[in-house]
């Protein structure tokens, strides 16, 4: 009776011990790949957004003042949202292959096609849509790195 009682209170022991380590760990491993996933956001913003919206992203690219609409502050897209970051909404705007009602004409180039027909690395087998969705998140995910929630000092 008690080596049964004493294995069943190694076995609860061991359960309290490893379930906080493997919910960290998964914690890490998200903390982790949330950071490559903005890093290379940043490299795709830079190459295909900050001509338009500037190295920062407010708005201020080398492109801005010859554009006939102002590319958005991309830094206040939570500031301007209640403090939230609509994180659905700005993934569709960046993919632009479906219209978003209440968002007028589309001014930027349509990401989601160019994304789909960007070159394909030769060590992944990704489908062409799979590439442009990944892309698009990564850029999403930079984009939400980016927010300052208060504005600017003038």
């Amino acid at each position: 009776m008690r080596a049964k009682i004493s294995l069943t209170l190694i076995a609860v022991l061991l359960v309290a011990v490893a379930v906080p380590v493997a919910i960290a760990t998964a914690a890490q491993e998200d903390t982790a790949s949330q950071t490559v996933r903005i890093f290379k956001g940043k490299v795709t913003y830079r190459i295909y957004c900050s001509n338009c919206h500037g190295e920062t992203g407010h708005g201020d690219g080398n492109l801005a003042e010859l554009l006939s609409v102002r590319p958005s502050d991309l830094t206040a897209i939570s500031r301007n949202n209640g403090g939230k970051f609509p994180t659905e909404l700005i993934t569709q705007l960046v993919d632009g292959r479906e219209t978003v009602k209440g968002h007028g004409l589309k001014e930027m180039p349509v990401w989601g096609d160019a994304f789909q027909k960007s070159l394909q690395p030769s060590w992944t087998d990704e489908t062409d849509d799979e590439r442009a969705q990944r892309k698009i998140l990564e850029v999403v995910a930079f984009v939400e790195s980016i927010q300052e929630l208060e504005a600017p000092a003038e």
